[in-house]
């Protein structure tokens, strides 16, 4: 075993803690993902971790967003390459996606366990982000009128705000994510346009790389926008 970074035992038996504690590698590696879309990332050097939980996050040496990720509840496991080496997937089972890292070498490789989480204090909700956006929705839509919040779309769901601008009195379905919107989000707002036959607007914090992709292919309008403190 490698001296401890922070506290945190390294080395070399890192796979045995696999859904047991807190993983983090340094590796060379390639990253695959299927499902909602596809992508592949070259061969680099990123940064991985893994969680008891389920989660996985894929972070390269710039901004703070991963390059790719999967959600708690997640099955992870640890498979040999036939081209060598190692590789780590994470399935996803609703809505299925998979993330793939082949991985060619292990810099360094460190686990642990987490303290307890202190007191979290959330100020600028849903609903705060949501209101403002109705009662500035010219911020939004130049021209536009709010017809509707919280509204029902049967068979889908609750869309967040809908609302029309002119001069043709066009539709919108407007959603918003307190938090940075994924793919996932674009998938939600096309099931809501396709059934209100409407345009779509996605107001968030910011946006992963592959949910700025799709929002392109559909022709969705995109503003970065948190939430205003409480």
């Amino acid at each position: 075993m490698e001296p401890a970074r922070g506290g945190m035992p390294c080395g070399a038996d890192w796979q045995s803690q696999l859904n047991r504690a807190v993983i983090v590698l340094y590796a060379d590696c390639e990253v695959y993902y299927d499902g909602r879309a596809s992508s592949r990332a070259n061969r680099a050097w990123r940064l991985i971790i893994i969680k008891p939980d389920g989660s996985l996050l894929i972070h390269t040496s710039e901004g703070y967003q991963p390059l790719n990720w999967q959600p708690p509840g997640s099955r992870v496991t640890i498979l040999q390459s036939q081209q060598g080496g190692l590789e780590l997937v994470a399935i996803r089972r609703r809505p299925r996606e998979m993330v793939r890292i082949r991985i060619y070498e292990v810099e360094w490789a460190c686990w642990g366990g987490l303290p307890s989480e202190g007191r979290f204090e959330l100020r600028g909700t849903h609903d705060d982000l949501k209101l403002y956006i109705a009662n500035n929705i010219g911020k939004y839509l130049p021209g536009g009128r709010v017809i509707g919040i919280e509204y029902e779309v049967p068979g889908f769901g609750i869309a967040d705000i809908i609302a029309t601008t002119p001069p043709d009195g066009a539709k919108w379905v407007i959603e918003v994510k307190r938090q940075c919107a994924d793919l996932q989000a674009i998938s939600q707002l096309k099931r809501y346009t396709e059934a209100l036959k409407a345009k779509g607007l996605l107001v968030a914090p910011c946006f992963t790389s592959g949910a700025r992709e799709l929002a392109r292919k559909y022709g969705f309008k995109l503003v970065e926008e948190a939430p205003p403190p409480s």
